[in-house]
């Protein structure tokens, strides 16, 4: 007798049972028959081994298998639903306005128009040490003063410019 043919005896001869057994764990026909495919393509798979056992050995091995493809379901079945409960329980987070973005570039242009009116050599120091990514001797280096005096020029910029926002974060805009 060929392969395929004492393939297709082996699962005449348990499918129905290994079904049933599956509806039965899972309360779900349409899962029940996916969980039956995997245990008979697990049994295709292991046919050699398989196809030299008694009637009865192979009958304990496919349920041996079809148990422990029950037990793999529900673990994930328990997991999925306490993922789903924790993420039902997370906080969301309540969408920010329209006009939030709106306000975010308003605020970034008036920042822009703040470092416009900075005196030259804290505009410059400001510039080569935030966009350049310079750090004080670096930028020190490059304008050609000491590191003290660049870090003092930074001081004075970033004070000007977070009174400057924080008037202006005070005041109302439409």
């Amino acid at each position: 007798m060929d392969r395929g043919a004492e393939f297709r005896r082996l699962y005449d001869a348990h499918r129905t049972a290994v079904h049933a057994y599956f509806t039965a764990r899972t309360g779900d026909r349409w899962l029940a028959a996916d969980l039956m495919q995997e245990t008979f393509l697990r049994a295709w798979r292991r046919f050699p081994e398989l196809s030299g056992r008694a009637d009865d050995g192979q009958r304990a091995w496919l349920f041996t298998v079809a148990r422990n493809l029950a037990i793999d379901e529900h673990r994930q079945t328990r997991t999925r639903a306490a993922t789903d409960a924790a993420l039902r329980a997370e906080p969301t987070e309540a969408a920010e306005p329209a006009s939030a973005s709106v306000l975010g570039a308003e605020r970034v242009a008036v920042v822009a128009d703040l470092i416009k009116r900075l005196p030259e050599e804290q505009r410059i120091t400001l510039t080569l040490t935030a966009a350049g990514g310079l750090n004080s001797t670096e930028t020190a280096t490059a304008l050609g003063v000491p590191a003290g005096t660049v870090r003092y020029r930074l001081s004075v910029a970033r004070r000007t410019l977070a009174e400057a926002l924080s008037a202006y974060d005070e005041t109302e805009h439409p």
